[in-house]
């Protein structure tokens, strides 16, 4: 027994020629059809014990017109309303601005990537989904018999879908996600000390003990805590991979869109050729990354995905376009020239697609140590292993407040204990513009921290002000 049914996409896209027919009898210049059927299992556990376990299934479609320059959106579940869906967007398209020179991208081929399906993963039963959460269980109290898994679980996905245009557009295939995470809690003398670790990755997921172990030694090393004056430093920093994602995410993935630099709401807009990096680093966004949490042939528009290099050597190159954006930011006079780098992203069959990251990915040609390295080179310092309050950062100016509760202090090369918790501020990328050194990456499928955030441990030693509490 298997989730996705083999002939899934055909079944979607005959649909997608049901509504693409309806199209072609309207008044639409052009139209865009997308499909997309999902199914998946999921078991989580709370309290130590697994609380809920069940799966399901999702999936629709939906429609996008072009009319001289106005783009109209409509949506359905099912195909019984397929030419009510070309008259919703239609009548959609009239409530909006005219983009001139907008047109649906032409079929430009598709990009190879592997990866992307792993039948194993269709296959898993409930069962073995059951046993996968039950091992962590057991893991956990194996490790420290102190610490227990509060919450968290194990879940499995497959995802079929379909693209039909009126520009020759035609394209359907599968993806596969195997996924694990837990908070571990350990609860001893009236104090509750906690860790978080997780797995993602196309394929299915082989050993978890390593997830299990993050998360039960940040439960552990969080407990020796030790008193800090208060008063608020600027220090060395070093990030884990987990602790530096959300920040990265929220504030340099929108810094990064195009639209936002065209705009002038980047902090690197008006930049483009000049150093907003250590000239050591570099940023790509890569769709045809094999196995990539954002990864695929084509992206939501159809354009064939590629490898973009948005900042070089700490020069900042370009940003991420869909055709949508790049033609509305030249027809509005923002930008002389831009066109799609392969970057528009659906989120489901019920919103059009917009400009996202696909696999973002930070490097440095600098030498990369382990993070016991950096923690010894650092001298004095602090190890962030999480934050809370990324999503209050700005990315217009590249300020953030947060707090951690997950902060280990450095003294001397060597950490000498926890802080309950602590205030971090600055400013990211005047953080990332010095001082700034890469840890090794070991394995891709932990470093999924932000799903579609490729990024190892980062030591910042400028910019950071911790403020212990």
């Amino acid at each position: 027994m298997t989730l996705m049914p083999e002939d899934s996409c055909d079944r979607l896209l005959d649909g997608c020629k049901t509504i693409a027919t309806a199209a072609e009898a309207s008044d639409a210049t052009m139209w865009e059809v997308f499909a997309i059927q999902s199914y998946g299992l999921e078991v989580e556990i709370e309290r130590g014990r697994v609380s809920l376990a069940g799966g399901g299934g999702d999936g629709g479609y939906g429609v996008r017109v072009l009319n001289d320059g106005r783009i109209g959106f409509a949506y359905s579940a099912g195909l019984d309303g397929a030419q009510q869906m070309i008259e919703e967007a239609l009548r959609a398209s009239t409530l909006v601005p005219a983009i001139e020179g907008m047109e649906l991208p032409e079929d430009k081929g598709s990009s190879e990537v592997d990866g992307m399906w792993d039948p194993t993963v269709d296959a898993t039963t409930p069962e073995e989904l059951m046993e996968q959460a039950d091992f962590l269980l057991q893991q956990v109290e194996e490790l420290d018999p102190r610490a227990m898994v509060v919450g968290g679980g194990v879940a499995l996905s497959s995802h079929a879908g379909a693209l039909l245009t009126s520009q020759g557009i035609s394209s359907s295939g599968m993806i596969s996600s195997h996924a694990a995470g837990i908070q571990v809690s350990i609860d001893e003398d009236d104090r509750i000390t906690s860790g978080w670790s997780s797995q993602q990755s196309r394929s299915l997921l082989q050993d978890f003990t390593p997830m299990c172990e993050e998360g039960v030694d940040w439960a552990v090393m969080t407990r020796d805590t030790i008193e800090d004056g208060g008063a608020t430093i600027e220090a060395p920093v070093l990030f884990t991979h987990r602790g530096i994602s959300s920040l990265f995410s929220n504030i340099f993935c929108s810094a990064l869109r195009g639209e936002k630099l065209a705009r002038k709401e980047s902090v690197w807009s008006g930049k483009e050729g000049q150093q907003v990096m250590a000239d050591h680093l570099s940023i790509i966004d890569d769709g045809t990354l094999d196995g990539g949490s954002g990864s695929g042939t084509r992206d939501g528009e159809g354009t064939p995905t590629c490898r973009t290099t948005l900042i070089e050597s700490g020069i900042l190159r370009t940003g991420i376009w869909s055709t949508r954006d790049a033609a509305e930011q030249m027809e509005k006079g923002n930008i002389e020239t831009a066109e799609s780098t392969g970057n528009a992203g659906r989120g489901g069959h019920q919103s059009p697609p917009i400009t996202s990251v696909s696999n973002l990915s930070l490097s440095s040609s600098a030498k990369r140590n382990t993070r016991e390295a950096l923690i010894e080179e650092m001298d004095e310092g602090f190890v962030i292993q999480s934050v809370m309050g990324a999503h209050t950062a700005n990315p217009s100016s590249g300020d953030f407040s947060v707090t951690s509760s997950s902060i280990l202090k450095v003294e001397d090369g060597s950490v000498v204990g926890a802080l309950k918790q602590a205030g971090l501020s600055g400013n990211l990328p005047s953080a990332f513009s010095d001082g700034v050194s890469l840890a090794r990456m070991h394995d891709v499928n932990t470093m999924w921290a932000g799903g579609s955030i490729i990024i190892p441990d980062v030591m910042l030693r400028q910019g950071i002000r911790v403020n212990p509490s």
